[in-house]
């Protein structure tokens, strides 16, 4: 059987620019311009979809008719434009107007891990989203996170693309920001108050609880869950596994640390 040798591309079809790779022995090539207009489109496109914000007749077809004649280059911008911009770029009064209000509907009905869904970080997904913003409570919160805080919550490969992202596009995230409810809304029912006034936060692997699940514990039981080391906790649970750098950091600032056992105690009796 013959085989036929596929050459590696080098550069982007659409702009010319040199493709690099984004995660390392993978598949996976992207255009290194930022302002080449596929990539625009691509990144746009994503941000209006359904399963991100939501915002129906920005059809991908759509965006390519007003990108180029708007300038439009960022998720912000998107929030700029007006009815009459709309109208400029060639779209009907109803379109128009469908879109803005769709525009206008999204800043009050997005939720926090819709925003960060839609910045298109790669490996973050509606799942990992969710469980960034349930241990940091905020996208503000996650830019300041450490790579080893946030790959314990979603991956070493995933975490290092949130700490990339974040470092590369700092001032277009407080751009659509701004825009938004960036605060993490949380569903759970408190049924206890044993926790009280506590901040708890788990570190290592634990007997009777996932991650998520003692998350949820300690907020049902009425205390807050920290996404991080600092002096206001009122205790760290370590189960087995724990880094031994956040354990000496957590010694050096004098947290007092609880077994598993030690915290099912004080919920349980």
């Amino acid at each position: 059987m013959n085989t036929i040798k596929i050459e590696e591309p080098k550069v982007c079809p659409f702009c010319g620019s040199p493709v690099v790779r984004m995660i390392e022995d993978g598949a996976h090539l992207y255009c290194s311009n930022p302002d080449c207009p596929e990539r625009i489109i691509a990144k746009l496109n994503y941000f209006v979809t359904k399963e991100c914000m939501n915002i129906e007749g920005l059809s991908e077809k759509t965006l390519r008719k007003i990108v180029p004649i708007l300038g439009i280059k960022d998720w912000s911008d998107l929030y700029k434009l007006t009815y009459e911009d709309l109208q400029s770029a060639g779209l009907g009064p109803v379109v128009s107007a469908n879109i803005t209000k769709e525009l206008t509907n999204s800043k009050t009905n997005a939720k926090a891990e819709n925003v960060l869904m839609s910045l298109g970080i790669l490996g973050i997904g509606k799942v990992n989203a969710k469980k960034l913003l349930e241990n940091f409570k905020s996208i503000e919160n996650i830019k300041n996170a450490t790579l080893e805080d946030i790959s314990e919550v979603v991956g070493d490969v995933a975490g290092k693309n949130v700490v990339d992202f974040m470092k590369n596009n700092t001032e277009e995230i407080q751009k659509v920001c701004k825009y938004f409810n960036t605060t993490y809304i949380n569903p759970i029912e408190i049924s206890g108050n044993k926790l009280y006034g506590m901040t708890i936060l788990a570190t290592g692997t634990l007997k009777n609880f996932s991650r998520d699940e003692i998350k949820e514990s300690v907020i049902a039981n009425g205390g807050t869950y920290a996404s991080g080391l600092s002096k206001k906790l009122t205790f760290l649970i370590v189960g087995e596994n724990a880094g031994a750098s956040k354990i000496k950091k957590a010694n050096e600032m004098g947290i007092t640390k609880f077994t598993e056992e030690e915290y099912l105690n004080l919920i349980n009796n």
